[in-house]
């Protein structure tokens, strides 16, 4: 129907095949008419890899976690893989989820929650599935780490608040503790106490915009003595800014300079010009993507460990604090 060879309509249907592209015009045009579509499933069982990617994640009701998701599934299909979506909000899902993924041939596995258990990581292993872990523990096993390095989060944190004028700081420090919350969190206390400053942990109920604004409410006290504020996330920080002006009557920044972290699409309303980190989800995706591909071409190469670029985006919650 085409008039071209088997060969060539063998060639189109192959990924990376080489064809002349009005020959694929012609062979996809006769496909359509025909109503016929490629087996992947047969496909699979013939090279015993799918180009299923499972991508492992929670929390997808925050904005960054949305945005990191969505940035994945788009740099997987643009490499020719198939994303597939797990969610897993509690430790104890992880396990049967993962092993019974791993029935389907996975070609790779990326992780943006909890770290896998042991024994999938090690089945992974076994199987030569990549495994790449966004910022997870570097002290787990088992996969590439793609990750940002939590002391240089702080040092771009104390000098937005300090160049803001703040010399007594404050931070926010949520109850579940997630791994690279909290290496923020320490991090920037660490280094603040060896500037020779004071730094006030405030302890608050988890990392979401409630959390935040109920944190201000319950730590009035100290907060009313520091002049500078950081959330270890914007959500925490648009929930503190509201707590601060609304709640506690305090100027930000004339009273008290806040830094939040992500640089999520309600950090830039107008109602928070939250100053904050950035770390780039699309960049984040793509080198997650590369670390995969190159362990399926080297799978005997050493584990990579790759860090994230950190940006300072400076808004109106650093403007000049006024001394007394």
């Amino acid at each position: 129907m085409a008039g071209v060879s088997r060969s060539a309509v063998s060639r189109c249907f192959t990924p990376g095949a080489s064809i002349a592209d009005d020959t694929r015009a012609k062979i996809m045009e006769a496909a359509r008419a025909l109503g016929y579509r490629t087996n992947a499933l047969a496909r699979n069982l013939k090279s015993q890899r799918s180009q299923l990617v499972a991508i492992l994640a929670s929390r997808l009701d925050t904005p960054f976690r949305a945005r990191q998701v969505k940035h994945l599934a788009r740099a997987l299909i643009s490499e020719g893989f198939r994303p597939l979506l797990l969610t897993a909000d509690h430790s104890d899902d992880l396990e049967p989820l993962l092993s019974s993924m791993l029935d389907y041939n996975l070609a790779g596995m990326i992780v943006t929650s909890d770290t896998p258990p042991a024994a999938v990581t090690e089945e992974c292993q076994r199987l030569r599935v990549p495994v790449v872990l966004i910022n997870r523990n570097p002290g787990s096993s088992g996969g590439d780490r793609i990750q940002l390095d939590p002391d240089a989060a702080a040092e771009i944190v104390f000098d937005m608040l300090h160049a803001a004028g703040a010399r007594r700081f404050s931070v926010l420090r949520p109850k579940d503790r997630t791994f690279t919350v909290i290496g923020r969190v320490n991090s920037f206390c660490e280094l603040v106490h060896a500037r020779g400053m004071p730094c006030q942990v405030m302890p608050c109920d988890g990392q979401s915009f409630e959390a935040g604004r109920d944190a201000m409410r319950r730590h009035e006290a100290t907060l009313r003595s520091c002049d500078g504020l950081f959330a270890a996330n914007d959500l925490l920080a648009c929930g503190a800014l509201d707590g601060l002006r609304g709640d506690l009557g305090l100027r930000v920044p004339q009273d008290i300079a806040v830094v939040g972290f992500d640089d999520i699409e309600q950090a830039s309303w107008a109602s928070y010009d939250l100053s904050t980190v950035r770390q780039d989800a699309g960049t984040q995706a793509a080198m997650a993507v590369e670390a995969m591909s190159y362990r399926l071409q080297t799978p005997d190469a050493p584990t990579l460990v790759t860090h994230l670029p950190l940006h300072p985006v400076a808004r109106g919650t650093t403007g000049k604090i006024e001394q007394p």
